[in-house]
């Protein structure tokens, strides 16, 4: 096997184990700051808004760690260093506009990720998470 393939099968491996924590980190932070255990509420209860808000950070988080990836030095550890830099300051934004969110919204917004019915500001709160991440990886460029 060539050097070139052996170090391409370590870096993807690499780059994966690592973008996989973050993805779990963005969820571990998104089910403390909600109310309830959010793995309990999109998987067992099947709650709508949980599930969309949810979706929403995890797809924000992924577009921020593949340009990361993308954008990262190509020796490998310096590039897994800075993509999990970046991969935390995108988990760190979403925490801050998570709460600016909540300061923001009417009412609980906590009483939303809770509710039965798909609510129209779950929706919006979803995709303003994917903007940021669009935004917060457009900012690697």
């Amino acid at each position: 096997m060539s050097e070139y393939l052996i170090d391409g099968v370590i870096g993807t491996l690499a780059y994966f184990v690592l973008a996989a924590a973050i993805l779990v980190l963005g969820f571990v932070i998104l089910d403390l700051i909600t109310p309830g255990k959010l793995h309990k509420l999109v998987f067992v209860h099947h709650l709508p808004n949980a599930a969309i808000i949810t979706a929403g950070q995890q797809i924000s988080i992924g577009i921020i760690v593949v340009t990361a990836v993308l954008t990262s030095s190509e020796i490998i550890i310096e590039g897994l260093v800075e993509t999990a830099i970046f991969g935390v300051l995108g988990l760190l934004i979403q925490v801050v506009v998570m709460v600016v969110l909540e300061a923001l919204i009417p009412g609980r917004f906590r009483d939303l990720v809770e509710d039965p019915k798909l609510r129209s500001g779950a929706v919006v709160v979803a995709v303003i998470l994917v903007v940021v991440g669009a935004v917060n990886a457009a900012c690697l460029i």
